[in-house]
Parts: C-alpha cells; structure tokens; sequence
C-alpha cells in the first residue's frame, strides 16, 4: 500500500496546501450476514434509510484517501483500509504488538495512527480532515506528538465542532469564563463576506478566532461559517493556516463518500467472505466471542483470516484507483470508448465517473474476446454438423449459425 500511495502522488495531480497533502478519512460501517467472520461487533448506525438497521452485526472499516484535481473537479483516491473494531483480541495473538496497546487504542486514536504512519513512511506532512465524530481531545493530542525535525507536527488535523462544545480565553495565568461557541453566531456583525473557496458564485460568511479549547488547553483555530443558511463550526491544530483555506479542505472531505459508494458498488470491494470455525456468535448480541485461547496452535489462523479480509479490501481500493486514473488522465480515450458501447441521454460531468470507466472497459474487452472466440472457431476448430449427426438440432439453434450471423 505504500507503494500504491507513491505511485499516486506520481501519476495525479494531488491537492497541497503549503506543502502538505491534504489527506481525509471516514468509517463505513457494513452488515455482514456471517457470523463466523474475524472482526464481526454488534454496530449503531444511525441512517434516514428505512432498508438499513439501526442495529446490526458487520465490519467497521476506517479508510484514508487524497485529493485529485483535475478540469476544477476533485476526486477522492482512496489509498488504505483497516478494521478498527473488533479486532483487538485477534491483534494480541501477534507477539510482535503490545496487547495493552490495543486494550486503550479507541477508533479515533486509530483513524490518527493510520495517518501518521502514512505521514512518516512517506516524509510527507499532512492535512487531516476528518469529521465531527474525531473531534476530541485525544485526537488533536495525538496528531501534535509526532514531530519533524523542525518541531511541526507531521500531521495537523482539520474536522467540525460539535454544537455543545465550549471553549475559554487565558488573561495572562488566569481562565476566563468559558462560553458556548454557538453563541457566535448571534454577532454576525463580526462576520466577513467572500467567495466561497470550491464554488466562485457563491458567497459564504466566516470568523475565525484562536482559542484554548479542552481539559489540557489545546491551541485550536476554530472558524464560524454560515453558508447559505448552514451554521457549522470548524477546528484546525494549524493556527497559520487562513480561514478560507480551512474552509475549502474540510469542502473537500465529502468526496469520499462517492469513493464509498463506488468501492461497495461497483468494485465489489467489501463482497468477501472469509470464515472460521474457531469463532461463534455471542448469545446477548453485544459482541462476538472468541472459542479459542492461546495455547491453542490454530489460533493464528485468525490472524491470517484478518489478514485476507483487509487484503481483499485494499486490493479492491487499487482497483477502483486504477479507474480514476484512466477516468482523469484518458478522459477522452473513455469518452470515446463509451460511444461506441453506450448512450447517455446528459453528461452530468465533463469527467467520466469510475462506473463508465468500467462499463466501456467491460464492452472492450467482450468485444475482443468474442472476436478472438469466433475467429478460433473459425480457423482452428471447423464445426460440421452433420459428422456430429445432431440431425435434431435445428440449424438456427447452433453456435455455428449464431456466430456467422
């Protein structure tokens, strides 16, 4: 994967911001219907979607991706998953990892970890945007841990405000009172106007002010928004970096979604189903069970079963990069294939999506087979009929009558 991750930032046009890659993550949480899988966990979802649970049993996966630009259009190229629940017991077989370790590890920690090890294999200083749900303390503490040689962090992590934070100003030694910071929103006085970063047309309303937020008083630039009626509150560890700018990285996190949703899809990316009779489903569906102990030598199996379940996953995530390739770079190569094989009645974008990639990719290749089929028929494997004696066979029913016409 960290040769994937080279060949990304050498093949697309990747967003920087003062020199740091803008790097955005999430979790996606899937219902598997097996119950003798490595990492299975009773899971909330909460979803407006009356065809999902709000309760289930699956995988929860965090993935990291960067950002490709290309014609004022972005694209989220996924670059990593991992399973971050459920998976702790399983980890402790390795007698390489600290047990303790992943017995205090929470998920946010974990989504942070992955981005930083990326940050630090790859010598390469990160924006991390992520969503409201990493927003804690332990979060931004992690991320400012890990230092270059010029004593910045390796990481400085980007993500919402919840509404029922709070934060407080230092006079010297001594802490004010703290406030709500929604109550900003009553003095829009203060507020300035400018065009929003990802969308010219529109104008968008921002303030930002530096202040210490948390127990351990973090320096945190938050930025008040109010765009087109929304009200959100963004937080960035990086106090040099501009408002709008902050604005317009944490715009751009929403992209992986579509990389979701074509990874689940259209790749086939979380179709696996990799199982072991060491493991069984827990009676009070609160979490799976273990019927193994460490002296047991198939044990470590279950390490491998992890293992083919997160290279199943990451495969499929070059996979699907391969097709945002062609989709970015051979944009008019794949235009021009689907005309040939298909018809769009509009054109939604001027770059083609993953899914039309495929489909023209599919038609080409089933073009050229069936070519290559026939001509082998054809040539090497002259069919005749009646040496068969299949008198019975109508002779528009044969393979030979359905290839010639």
């Amino acid at each position: 994967m960290l040769q994937w991750m080279q060949w990304c930032q050498q093949s697309f046009d990747l967003v920087k911001v003062q020199g740091r890659l803008i790097c955005i993550g999430d979790g996606i949480k899937l219902p598997k219907e097996a119950k003798r899988q490595p990492g299975l966990k009773w899971m909330h979802h909460s979803s407006q979607n009356n065809n999902k649970p709000n309760r289930f049993i699956g995988h929860h996966f965090g993935c990291i991706a960067f950002i490709a630009a290309c014609s004022h259009q972005y694209r989220a190229i996924l670059q990593a998953a991992q399973l971050h629940e459920g998976v702790d017991a399983i980890r402790q077989l390795d007698a390489n990892e600290n047990n303790a370790l992943y017995e205090k590890e929470s998920v946010v920690v974990r989504m942070l970890s992955l981005i930083v090890i990326v940050a630090i294999r790859q010598k390469q200083p990160l924006y991390a945007c992520l969503d409201a749900y990493f927003a804690t303390a332990p979060a931004f503490v992690y991320a400012n841990s890990f230092l270059m040689d010029n004593k910045q962090p390796w990481v400085h992590l980007i993500t919402k405000a919840k509404s029922n934070y709070v934060a407080y100003l230092i006079d010297g030694q001594k802490k004010k009172k703290t406030f709500k910071l929604t109550s900003l929103f009553k003095h829009q006085d203060w507020f300035e106007t400018a065009p929003h970063p990802l969308h010219p047309k529109r104008t968008v309303k921002f303030y930002w002010e530096d202040l210490y937020w948390g127990a351990l008083g973090l320096n945190i630039r938050f930025v008040w928004v109010i765009d087109q009626g929304h009200h959100f509150i963004l937080m960035s560890s990086d106090q040099s970096l501009p408002a709008l700018e902050i604005l317009k990285i944490y715009g751009l996190r929403f992209n992986i979604e579509a990389s979701f949703y074509v990874l689940k899809h259209v790749i086939g990316g979380f179709y696996y189903h990799f199982w072991s009779k060491l493991l069984v489903t827990a009676t009070d569906k609160t979490s799976i069970h273990l019927s193994w102990t460490k002296d047991n030598p198939m044990a470590i199996n279950l390490l491998k079963k992890l293992e083919a379940i997160e290279r199943f996953v990451n495969l499929a995530i070059i996979a699907q990069g391969i097709l945002s390739y062609f989709a970015l770079m051979k944009t008019k190569l794949v235009w021009g294939m689907c005309h040939h094989s298909s018809w769009l009645r509009t054109y939604s974008s001027n770059l083609p999506s993953e899914e039309t990639v495929q489909r023209a990719c599919q038609v080409n290749i089933l073009w050229g087979e069936s070519t290559m089929i026939y001509t082998w028929i054809k040539k090497q494997c002259k069919l005749d009929l009646k040496q068969k004696k299949m008198t019975k066979v109508p002779n528009h029913a044969t393979l030979k009558h359905f290839l010639l016409t």
